[in-house]
């Protein structure tokens, strides 16, 4: 096995898999060009969602970069032409894998989990070509993507929206310090949308983040950086608890003093994107001076929990962008970091999560030596630490599993974050978090997430069995 690893011999506790699909496609007079592949999953309350999309190039191959929750196990390929002799519109359907059993131990015994592949699928077809030109029975806007799967069919410029479902993204402050290892020092719900143009590039980013978690003294803002060749126009709007307009944004202590875009939005530099944008101002604020952060087996109800600030933010690039480039996704998720406002021995400090920052030796900066991050995303709604509880130790953690999945490489107990082994050690944030109005916009991406699976797996290439059918008509093709 190959493992997919950090500078440090680690893997980066991410919840999303993330492979590229490779599709061949061949006719009986050779590789088929200009012919647009799709590349989709099925959810399980049977909505597509688009992972991605490409166009085969001169050797008739398409490269499509997907990212997926663990959960997902296959995903669906698409192409879209004609029959040449009869002028029919034709579909060529299959699936491929992308994940598969592990294989046995080294030692002769059974293994248990899945490794991630990058599947190459080899299509051959016959009385198949692409559309010559535009079918507008096909594709109202000529971008190369069907109308079945294109989310804006009279607009050629977009083509689908990539929704992250919803995520807990938790920070633990004492960085280089692994400090009290509770992973609850800062918490926030979130959500992701990106508008994509036909050839995977990023037009809009929209995002809800709603503070559940401040077990610190300290002071934090949560921010992202975008490391790309454009500027952006940047739009955030607060809401508190009660889903009522917040404006204390302005007050706020900041790590930056004065930074374009801060609280109000504007207008952005490409240098001001990589430096970090503010999603949340500091977290004295946004929790209302709570915590939601109890010690063990104290006394933790509904009438307890405080909703924190949510912000809504929307960043629309002066260009679509590329964010598989540079270092602005990694395992599906974007550069979300910590900022604190308070200085430490003279210095604002930053954490960011594993997979972004290394060191001369090529390490990651942020995983201790012991194996430790200083950020985890985990699906859903997290149930982060109480105070001061170790994730890492069997005698201070709810989460008994947390370890044997991190030292398994994400093999072995995914589902760590679900399997609470003395609720005396989480808080109860799943059980009194409630969406608001607030969300609605992004109905879609909010709904209960389906894939609360994580782990960052082992990628290998591999060249799979594909199983294809070719449709007849739009009619069956759209069925």
């Amino acid at each position: 096995m190959v493992n997919q690893t950090n500078g440090n011999g680690g893997f980066n506790f991410e919840t999303n898999v993330t492979v590229p699909v490779t599709v061949h496609l061949e006719n009986e007079n050779g590789p088929v060009v200009n012919a647009p592949v799709t590349v989709s999953e099925t959810q399980s309350n049977g909505e597509t969602n688009i992972l991605g999309q490409g166009t085969t190039n001169s050797q008739g191959t398409a490269v499509i970069p997907v990212s997926v929750p663990p959960t997902v196990t296959e995903v669906q390929i698409s192409v879209i032409g004609v029959n040449p002799t009869t002028g029919e519109v034709q579909e060529v359907t299959g699936t491929v894998p992308v994940q598969i059993p592990a294989p046995p131990t080294t030692t002769g015994g059974t293994s248990s989990g899945t490794v991630v592949v990058a599947p190459t699928a080899n299509l051959n077809t016959n009385n198949f070509q692409p559309t010559n030109g535009c079918v507008q029975a096909v594709d109202a806007d000529c971008d190369g993507v069907a109308d079945q799967y294109d989310e804006f069919p009279t607009d050629p410029k977009l083509a689908f929206v990539a929704r992250s479902g919803r995520y807990t993204i938790a920070f633990e402050d004492l960085f280089p310090d692994a400090g009290d290892a509770d992973l609850n020092d800062h918490t926030t719900v979130f959500t992701t949308e990106m508008d994509k143009t036909p050839d995977n590039k990023v037009k809009v980013i929209r995002g809800i983040f709603t503070h559940v978690g401040k077990g610190a003294g300290y002071n934090h803002e949560l921010r992202l950086s975008l490391d790309v060749p454009v500027g952006a126009t940047f739009q955030v709007n607060y809401v508190d608890g009660s889903n009522k307009a917040w404006t204390g944004c302005a007050a706020a202590a900041k790590y930056v003093a004065g930074a374009t875009g801060d609280c109000t939005g504007g207008t952005l530099t490409a240098a001001q994107l990589k430096k970090g944008i503010l999603i949340l101002p500091s977290s004295d604020k946004t929790l209302f001076g709570k915590q939601n952060s109890p010690a063990p087996g104290a006394s933790f109800a509904a009438k307890d929990f405080v909703r924190g600030v949510t912000s809504n933010v929307t960043i629309t690039f002066a260009e679509p962008v590329d964010l598989n480039t540079s270092k602005n996704m990694v395992g599906g998720h974007l550069n979300w970091f910590l900022a604190f406002n308070q200085k430490t021995n003279n210095v604002y400090r930053q954490i960011y999560r594993p997979g972004y920052v290394f060191g001369a030796n090529g390490k990651d900066t942020y995983i201790d030596s012991k194996g430790f991050p200083w950020a985890i995303i985990v699906p859903g709604v997290f149930n982060h630490p109480t105070a001061g509880s170790d994730i890492r130790k069997a005698s201070s953690t709810g989460y008994a599993y947390f370890s044997t999945w991190a030292e398994s490489n994400g093999t072995s107990h995914k589902d760590w974050y679900t399997q609470i082994t003395n609720p005396t050690y989480v808080v109860k944030i799943k059980d009194f978090y409630t969406e608001n109005g607030f969300s609605a916009y992004l109905i879609k991406a909010v709904r209960k997430n389906i894939f609360e699976v994580s782990a960052s797996l082992i990628v290998i290439g591999a060249a799979l069995g594909f199983f294809m059918k070719k449709r007849g008509p739009k009619a069956n093709a759209a069925s």
